[in-house]
C-alpha cells in the first residue's frame, strides 16, 4: 500500500512561518482535503507533498520508494501551459509522457472539449483553460491525485462535471485537494485543517 510519510514539516517564508510541526501519513486510496482560509499554506504544503518545493524543515518519504513524477498527477491554477499549443496539442504531447486511464477521444467528449481542440490555449477563457488543466490531471493513470482549488473559475456546471470525473474515474487513487470550497472537497472522507499548525503567537 502505498504511504507518503510528512515528518516535522515546516515552511518559512522570510519571516513568517505558515506551518510548522505537520506530521501525518496519507495512505491507500483515502482521499483527504487540506482546509485553510486564505494563504494559509494549503497550495504550498501540497506541492511540498508532491516534491515541487522542498520544506523549510522536515521531510517527506514515498513508501515504497519512488520518483514524484512517477506517483502524482498535478493541477493547479497556478500552472501554465503552452499559449501557442492548440488543445490537441497540449494533450497529445502530454500523454507522449504519462499513461491515460481511458483513450484521449474519450477525454475530449467526456471534457467537452471536441470543438475546441483547434483553439490555441492562450486564446482559451480562464474557466476553459482550468478544464483543461484539469482533465489532463484527472485522466492521467497515477497513484495520487493533487488537486489546488480544481474549481477556480468554474461555474456550476462545471463544478458538477468535476465531481462527476472524480466519481467515475478517481476512486482507485489517494487524492488530496487543497481547498476551502465545499464543492471541491465533498467526496473526501478526512479533513485536514492547516491552523492547527499554525505557530502560536506570543
Amino acid at each position: 500500500m502505498l504511504r507518503i510519510t510528512c515528518t516535522d514539516i515546516a515552511k518559512r517564508y522570510i519571516k513568517e512561518v505558515l506551518f510548522k510541526d505537520f506530521n501525518f501519513t496519507f495512505e491507500g486510496k483515502k482521499k483527504y482535503v487540506l482546509l485553510g482560509s486564505n494563504s494559509s499554506g494549503k497550495s504550498t504544503l501540497l506541492k511540498i507533498i508532491g516534491g515541487a518545493i522542498s520544506p523549510t524543515k522536515g521531510e517527506v518519504v514515498y513508501s515504497p520508494e519512488e520518483e514524484p513524477q512517477n506517483i502524482f498527477s498535478f493541477s493547479s491554477p497556478e500552472m501554465d501551459l503552452l499559449d501557442d499549443f492548440t488543445v490537441q496539442e497540449l494533450f497529445e504531447l502530454h500523454f507522449q509522457f504519462k499513461e491515460p486511464k481511458i483513450p484521449i477521444a474519450d477525454q475530449y467528449s467526456l471534457s467537452g472539449l471536441e470543438s475546441f481542440l483547434t483553439k490555441r490555449y492562450g486564446e482559451l477563457s480562464s474557466g476553459l483553460k482550468n478544464k483543461i488543466k484539469l482533465s489532463l490531471a484527472l485522466f492521467t493513470n497515477t497513484p495520487v491525485l493533487l488537486l489546488d482549488e480544481p474549481c477556480t473559475n468554474f461555474d456550476d456546471a462545471n463544478a458538477q462535471w468535476y465531481n462527476n470525473m472524480i466519481q467515475d474515474y478517481c476512486q482507485d487513487q489517494l487524492i488530496i485537494v487543497a481547498s476551502n470550497q465545499t464543492i471541491e472537497y465533498q467526496f473526501c472522507s478526512e479533513q485536514i485543517n492547516l491552523h492547527n499548525y499554525k505557530p502560536i503567537l506570543k
